[in-house]
């Protein structure tokens, strides 16, 4: 579900902290990031003993110490709100996974171990995306929001400025 992270991410990030400052870089990186990580550890590397996508990464731990060495490792200023803005990211990707609801993952390590999942992840795909009709809907959702906007300066142009500067181009006036 790219679309529903990014959009939700950025949807969330505007209304709650209303900042226009913030790197959109780190932030959707974030964003993507808990799948970037637990997808091919939990389906490929280790398929034979958790075939998942959620693993640690969407864990509450993981962007908790992630934030924490970034506090450490870095001083106030521009360099810091990158990183924490990566850590936001990640936390939104939670919310939006809805992993509160799955606490063996969210509250890993104190809720015990990891479970495996059904086995060929991978083969079960379709059906599982196809069996979700909610998938379907949240994703539409994002590419509506998504749309609306970039539609003052079109996808195109707005996508290459957030590649390019990590913010969203101002709408011509």
């Amino acid at each position: 579900m790219l679309v529903w992270h990014l959009a939700g991410t950025l949807f969330l990030f505007r209304w709650i902290f209303r900042d226009p400052k913030v790197d959109l870089r780190f932030l959707l990186g974030g964003a993507l990031l808990p799948d970037l990580l637990d997808l091919p550890i939990g389906t490929l590397a280790l398929a034979d003993r958790y075939s998942s996508g959620e693993l640690w990464a969407h864990s509450l731990l993981a962007p908790t110490v992630i934030g924490i060495l970034i506090l450490i490792v870095t001083r106030r200023g521009p360099t810091r709100k990158q990183w924490l803005a990566m850590v936001i990211g990640m936390m939104f990707h939670l919310l939006l996974d809805g992993m509160w609801t799955d606490t063996r993952v969210f509250l890993w390590p104190f809720a015990g171990p990891l479970q495996a999942g059904s086995p060929g992840f991978w083969a079960g795909a379709v059906d599982r995306a196809l069996g979700d009709p909610w998938r379907w809907v949240r994703e539409f959702a994002g590419l509506t929001y998504l749309y609306m906007v970039t539609k003052p300066s079109g996808l195109v142009a707005s996508t290459r400025s957030v590649w390019r500067t990590g913010h969203l181009p101002e709408p011509a006036r």
